[in-house]
């Protein structure tokens, strides 16, 4: 697994019609599975089937689709929120605690090219048998290795490699497993 911040970076225009009506198509649905919990509205939304898959609401995405891939046996908390227009990945047996934060999107800090519409997008990839702490932040292009723990709190900035416990902002390795 790499460990630097180098997944691959695509361009993304948030405002093309299609990505809007995909936002509001998911927005609906989160609706109904926020406020009833029915997870058949969840396998539909994502298009897979979430047998072993636990999802506490609520849920915050604005892409549903392929956007995000769940491997098997993977929790996630309340009150999460993905941000995945470059896509998350999830492995199996994965553990993520509430108010955690996926973030794939990538502004522009020249205030000029935010106001085109410019933007690009990397992908975030969480391997298996890793716990996410509650509060934490997954910026993009980021890794997180197999088997790793990221404690409560961390803004994960860079990619973490397999088999350690990081935490901290920016998150850091303390300690290897």
């Amino acid at each position: 697994m790499s460990v630097n911040n180098l997944l691959p970076e695509t361009d993304y225009r948030a405002w093309d019609k299609k990505l809007v009506a995909l936002r509001e198509e998911t927005h609906k649905a989160l609706l109904l599975f926020n406020t009833t919990g029915d997870k058949q509205v969840l396998k539909e939304l994502f298009h897979q089937p979430l047998e072993d898959i636990i999802i506490v609401p609520p849920l915050h995405c604005n892409y549903g689709g392929n956007y995000i891939r769940f491997g098997h046996r993977v929790f996630i908390n309340a009150n999460c929120t993905f941000q995945p227009a470059g896509g998350v990945e999830i492995g199996d047996d994965v553990y993520i605690g509430s108010d955690v934060k996926f973030y794939t999107t990538i502004h522009p800090v020249d205030p000029e090219e935010r106001t085109k519409g410019k933007a690009s997008v990397r992908p975030i990839k969480i391997g298996a048998k890793v716990w996410i702490g509650g509060g934490v932040i997954i910026l993009p292009g980021v890794e997180i290795g197999e088997g790793t723990t990221i404690g409560a709190g961390s803004v994960v900035t860079r990619s973490i490699p397999a088999r350690c416990v990081a935490v901290g902002n920016p998150c850091r390795v303390i300690r290897d497993l």
